[in-house]
């Protein structure tokens, strides 16, 4: 049996190992993710508003899960690759919703 050092190494002081291999790959995923939060979370809520009552809860669903799922999976894929920076700004869009819905409602004004 041999024994696996999953820890950090002295020369990067101790610290997990980090991605180096593919860090601009994993930033482009994050990127596209984010994106797509950006722009499908509000049109999701915006049809929702506008929707009738049967097909409004749909709207509601898509766009709660394009803008509160997907920066959690790009959280989740940033970090599994070891890109904290990533991660962070991921785990920040989840402030967006508070915005486009707050923006949204004072257009509208309902």
């Amino acid at each position: 049996m041999s024994s696996v050092d999953n820890g950090g190494s002295a020369a990067n002081g101790g610290e997990p190992p980090r991605n180096t291999r593919h860090p601009t790959g994993i930033r482009v995923t994050v990127a596209l993710l984010a994106a797509m939060c950006v722009l499908l979370g509000p049109v999701g809520y915006a049809k929702g508003v506008a929707a009738e009552t049967n097909s409004a809860a749909e709207w509601f669903t898509l766009g709660f899960g394009a803008s509160v799922g997907l920066p959690l999976l790009g959280a989740a894929i940033a970090t599994v690759a070891g890109d904290r920076r990533a991660a962070m700004y991921s785990l920040v869009l989840l402030a967006w919703p508070v915005v486009f819905v707050t923006a949204l409602h004072l257009h509208t004004g309902t």
